[in-house]
């Protein structure tokens, strides 16, 4: 069929309301989509490595249309662009723009939506049904968002088909479980998410970003997730990410992980870490609420929220993006060349880059000033995003899960497989011991001792749960527990010998304890070891030989711990004095600069 010239639709909206508040509405395409009542589609990636197009089949009422989609382009805030190339039909091509302009204290929204027909009778069609219908509906649902908008979000911004129905009877049996395990407001903040969230809201929810909305904590957030989960009311799924471009695969269970994984579209084999590039997600449970996952628009600005900006170069021409960037870090990557530059905020810094044909530039870090930056790349075939380096750290990582007490005692089935080992890029470890354990057993007799030790566990565990970490395992007298944070590790740690008064107060009349403890951080590997999620490596072999340094009632901490910030700022809060000494430690070949102080008792 004869392709014909474009059929033009235009369409421009004012809106009393500014235009960041109406992009996260505007950009989420594929909720729009649905909302305007569109029908689902079949999505799959092109089939060629280094292609981030997509194929997308749709059918509706047996007719069905096939088409190619070009990575959307946009920068947040101001512009999204789509573009769709037909595979025979009625149609050839689809472009539109999005754009919204700041006016006043408004903004300024201007739609250019252009179909290319095969034939006059589908132009016509178009001219004369489709585009007036598709723009009025679009008209009437933007001033939905914006009446939103004003109301502060207390009406909703799409219309209820967006949502399936929640089976209340089911909710509410399943949330009494929940509310008696989790801290109550977060609890309730879960309930109600479920009972009136948005299907898309529902599926693949990350806590930590959840709880940074609801300005609560996240790892109280995080633990009634897990809480949830065991109640019935969600399921978990662990999700691994592409290093390159960031897609996942998903997981139902912790032992289908293997030690390293691959992207179809980037054609790139990488390594799977525990602390990088494992997050663990969560859905409403089917039985609560049947979400709908499918999907109504492929190419959303909405499934790439990591992305500020995104843009297709052109291989004959450079190509420009101007936006604004905040002060945080951002990372440059181009996805094709697999190369990255992080952009860190710098008063001094510059405001214009120029990057390569390959993406790369001189320097993978670079400076800029906070503002409005230009960024421009030279001629090229590859797709360039400019992501925001803080949305990595609303992930709840894997490391951060495993080494929750919380988590290894509602989860214990949840183990890698036999023989897998997978790298943590950072973890701290603690290891304690009784000091004069055998001199004890023999003053006292076994059975009493064995009381003892049993008391002190529970005092340990404690302290070690109520500082985000998990006891891995005990070995005699002794325990080894993890920590996702060398600071939370350094303040468990504070807390055992600070108020070991008040432990020997509960034995008594039977002898005091004296603790001997050892801190070490630093890259390890997870394994199964009996059915247990368990540490090995040359760090953890650190950490044990740095606790038999200990003399009891001390602390030994390695080099690495002692920089941590977080450390360095508990230690000067306390104003204690560190003593440094380097010593050979038994096994290992170098000598180890390590450091020791005494904790004030706080009883």
């Amino acid at each position: 069929m004869k392709v014909l010239p474009p059929v033009p639709g235009r369409a421009e909206l004012l809106f009393d309301c500014p235009a960041e508040a109406l992009w996260p509405l505007i950009s989420n395409t594929n909720r729009l989509n649905r909302a305007l009542g569109l029908p689902d589609l079949s999505v799959k990636g092109s089939g060629a490595a280094r292609d981030y197009s997509l194929r997308v089949n749709l059918r509706k009422m047996g007719l069905g249309l096939t088409w190619r989609e070009e990575p959307f382009e946009w920068v947040e805030g101001r512009y999204f662009t789509l573009v769709r190339i037909f595979e025979g039909g009625p149609l050839a091509r689809w472009d539109a723009t999005f754009t919204l302009t700041p006016e006043g204290r408004g903004c300024r929204l201007q739609v250019k939506s252009d179909f290319t027909p095969r034939s006059a009778i589908a132009g016509a069609l178009i001219r004369y049904v489709v585009l007036p219908k598709s723009l009025r509906d679009l008209r009437l649902l933007l001033r939905r968002f914006e009446a939103s908008v004003k109301a502060d979000g207390q009406l909703d911004a799409f219309p209820r088909r967006t949502k399936t129905p929640t089976n209340e009877q089911t909710l509410e049996s399943r949330a009494a479980a929940l509310r008696a395990a989790a801290e109550p407001k977060t609890a309730a903040r879960l309930i109600e998410l479920l009972r009136d969230g948005h299907d898309d809201e529902l599926t693949r929810m990350r806590p930590f970003e959840l709880a940074d909305r609801w300005g609560e904590d996240r790892l109280e957030t995080l633990k009634a997730f897990l809480h949830a989960v065991k109640a019935g009311l969600l399921d978990l799924a662990w999700e691994i990410s592409c290093r390159n471009c960031a897609s996942s695969g998903s997981y139902e269970k912790l032992e289908k992980l293997t030690a390293s994984s691959h992207c179809p579209s980037c054609d790139l084999a990488f390594g799977v870490d525990l602390a990088d590039n494992v997050e663990l997600r969560f859905s409403v449970q089917p039985a609560v609420r049947k979400a709908v996952t499918a999907l109504f628009c492929a190419g959303s600005p909405a499934h790439t929220p990591f992305a500020a900006a995104q843009l297709s170069l052109d291989p004959i021409a450079p190509r420009s993006l101007n936006m604004t960037l905040g002060s945080e870090s951002y990372i440059v990557r181009n996805l094709a060349e697999r190369s990255t530059v992080r952009l860190r905020p710098k008063s001094d810094g510059a405001s214009r880059f120029e990057f390569g044909a390959e993406g790369e530039t001189e320097v993978q870090e670079l400076g800029f000033k906070p503002g409005l930056v230009t960024l421009r790349f030279a001629p090229g075939s590859a797709l360039v995003r400019v992501e925001k380096e803080s949305w990595k750290d609303k992930g709840a990582k894997a490391s951060v899960v495993t080494a929750l007490q919380d988590f290894r005692r509602l989860f214990s089935s949840e183990v890698l497989s036999p023989g897998v080992v997978i790298g943590i890029r950072n973890i701290a470890m603690m290891f304690t011991d009784l000091k004069d354990s055998t001199a004890l057993y023999e003053k006292i007799g076994d059975a009493t001792a064995y009381s003892v030790v049993r008391s002190h566990f529970d005092y340990l565990f404690e302290i070690v749960a109520r500082h985000d970490g998990a006891v891995v395992k005990t070995i005699g007298d002794a325990v080894m527990a993890v920590f996702d944070k060398g600071s939370d590790a350094m303040a468990a740690a504070l807390e055992i010998q600070e108020r070991m008064a008040e432990l020997n107060e509960k034995l008594a009349p039977r002898p005091p304890v004296v603790i001997k403890l050892g801190l070490h951080q630093g890259a390890a590997i997870a394994i199964n070891q009996n059915a247990v999620l368990d540490y090995f490596g040359t760090t953890v072999n650190v950490a044990a030989r740095v606790q038999n340094e200990s003399r009891g009632a001390d602390i030994v901490m390695t080099e690495s711990l002692r920089l941590d910030p977080g450390v360095a700022s508990l230690l000067a809060a306390r104003s204690l004095a560190v003593e440094p000494f380097k010593i050979n430690l038994k096994g290992l070949s170098e000598a180890f600069q390590l450091w020791r102080f005494f904790p004030k008792a706080s009883i």
